[in-house]
């Protein structure tokens, strides 16, 4: 064995080692984005960056090898700093986006893209599913909400945003009125219970995230029935009350407990509830000043004040939110209060630390004239389809596949997002000229987009190590180098059997398996002229 010494820690290796190895021994974790075990070290993305005594400089731990008692800097304050300013520089011509600005823009950031796929794709089991991880009463929303998601769609600089409100209510009043409507999956019973004092639409989502993570729950309501505001805002018109009913009808079948007419403060207190259960939530909706005061919580008027990050009350175990926090009118803020609220409140049942990081998020802004009409090269201009068509079946499926899906295929196991926000990095910290909108290569199993593409070429490494014929190569010289597949061959004649490891590989998302808003033939796929995987031809 070789022994090293990192950050004056004695580490054994094996002989040849890397000291990127080392470190990993020692507990250290860097970022290496072009680095695969098994492979050559490329050393392209000095992102792993340390020193080692004796050499002059900052060296890629990747491509450096032990050395008997090789004494090594690995997590000094300078270094992270020259490892944040690589990731940043990578980011600086970074052109992919973690999420779709509509599931950005939504109160309740509901995974819109995956919502229209499976539309699109005439799965409207796996539609519902998708929807109700956030939104607990879709057809409700369907019918109240003032379509934000839509005001953020880049379909519309194209030609009229997708009506992602009325697809969701399409989608939800399909299975309300199935045999077995839709009811979530639900985690194994925590043996803890929580009150939500206030049945309208914040109390109701708290109810529905609550009981699905295996909490048991109980809706005391001042009136005779739940609803709150749901009831009193919108006229029959607007939302027919069994649509409300058949709703709340779900998240009581999924083992919430009514107790309406039963006024906290009122007909039972606050000590009583905090006696009876292990935590308790305020959502009765805009309170008046003496109400707050006779839940004997601190409060600036009848706003109640929560710990911005816990949730929490001045009382222990009392968390609230929705209008009896911020008064809002839109009911999918209060819908998004109430799984904020709810998580909070399960992080504190389950003695987990509450969430109050905001992961990094690669944005990109909106399209410039001329990538509209680069883009309208391969994208067909197809108007919004009218409200009145959209009950019909075919007619759901065309407008979601409308959605030219702006997501990222990676972002949930994405390194370079992983490492840009442990490293805090700020991606607008080089400002300059982007890639703008480039065709993107797609074929039968795979798409890669260049925009995301940091030119690791781990995925060349992969093709030629599998025996690929063709696989992938290098083209251009400095900045503008890029993967592609050589001598005008084709993605699918290029990784014939590669696909599936290089996809595992990348450290990106630029290339990715194919996600297609529209039931096609797999050996006919669309075109693609996007920096993003998901601007596909429509």
């Amino acid at each position: 064995m070789t022994c090293v010494y990192i950050d004056n820690q004695p580490v054994e290796v094996s002989p040849g080692a890397s000291v990127l190895e080392a470190t990993r021994v020692a507990g250290h974790d860097l970022p290496a984005l072009c680095h695969l075990d098994g492979c050559d070290a490329n050393a392209s993305c000095l992102c792993c960056l340390v020193r080692i005594e004796g050499r002059a400089g900052a060296v890629p731990a990747c491509a450096a090898t032990v050395s008997e008692g090789m004494r090594i800097a690995c997590q000094t304050p300078d270094l992270r700093q020259l490892r944040k300013l690589a990731i940043e520089l990578l980011l600086s011509d970074h052109v992919g986006e973690c999420h779709a600005p509509c599931q950005n823009t939504c109160p309740a950031r509901m995974d819109i893209p995956d919502m229209m796929r499976h539309i699109a794709a005439g799965r409207d089991d796996l539609a519902i599913a998708a929807i109700k991880r956030s939104i607990p009463m879709p057809a409700t929303l369907g019918r109240v909400c003032p379509e934000v998601c839509e005001k953020a769609c880049r379909r519309a600089q194209l030609d009229q945003p997708a009506a992602i409100c009325q697809l969701k209510r399409a989608v939800a009043d399909r299975d309300l009125a199935s045999p077995h409507p839709y009811v979530p999956p639900q985690a194994p019973q925590s043996g803890q219970s929580v009150a939500i004092v206030g049945g309208g639409p914040t109390g109701l989502s708290a109810a529905h995230h609550l009981l699905c993570a295996g909490h048991r729950v109980t809706i005391f309501e001042a009136e005779d029935q739940l609803g709150g505001r749901l009831r009193r805002q919108f006229s029959r018109e607007e939302l027919p009350a069994e649509v409300l009913d058949a709703e709340i009808a779900l998240i009581l079948r999924l083992g919430a407990s009514a107790a309406c007419n039963r006024r906290v403060g009122v007909d039972v207190t606050l000590e009583e509830l905090c006696s009876a259960y292990d935590a308790i939530i305020v959502a009765a909706g805009e309170l008046q000043p003496e109400q707050a005061a006779r839940l004997g919580l601190a409060a600036d008027g009848g706003r109640l004040q929560v710990d911005a990050t816990t949730r929490q009350t001045s009382r222990p175990r009392v968390y609230a939110g929705g209008q009896s926090v911020r008064p809002n009118k839109l009911v999918i803020y209060s819908v998004a209060e109430g799984e904020r609220v709810a998580r909070a409140a399960d992080a504190a049942l389950c003695g987990r630390p509450p969430a109050s990081h905001k992961p990094f998020e690669s944005r990109r802004p909106r399209y410039s004239s001329d990538e509209v009409k680069l883009l309208r090269q391969s994208v067909a201009e197809r108007p919004r389809l009218s409200a009145h068509q959209l009950p019909i079946l075919e007619a759901v499926r065309d407008e979601a596949a409308r959605c030219l899906a702006c997501d990222c295929a990676s972002a949930d196991n994405c390194k370079l997002r992983f490492y840009a926000d442990a490293y805090e990095c700020d991606a607008d910290r080089f400002r300059g000229d982007k890639r703008r909108l480039a065709p993107c290569l797609e074929g039968r199993h795979a798409m890669l987009e260049h925009g995301k593409c940091i030119a690791c070429g781990i995925c060349v490494q992969i093709a030629r190590k599998m025996g690929e014929p063709i696989g992938l190569s290098f083209h251009g010289r400095g900045f503008d180098v890029a993967i592609s597949v050589p001598l005008g061959h084709s993605l699918d004649e290029a990784l014939t059997h590669s696909t599936s490891a290089c996809i595992a590989a990348c450290p990106t998302g630029a290339l990715s398996a194919p996600r297609r808003n529209s039931a096609v033939d797999a050996d006919d796929p669309p075109p693609c002229t996007s920096e993003k995987h998901s601007c596909q031809s429509v």
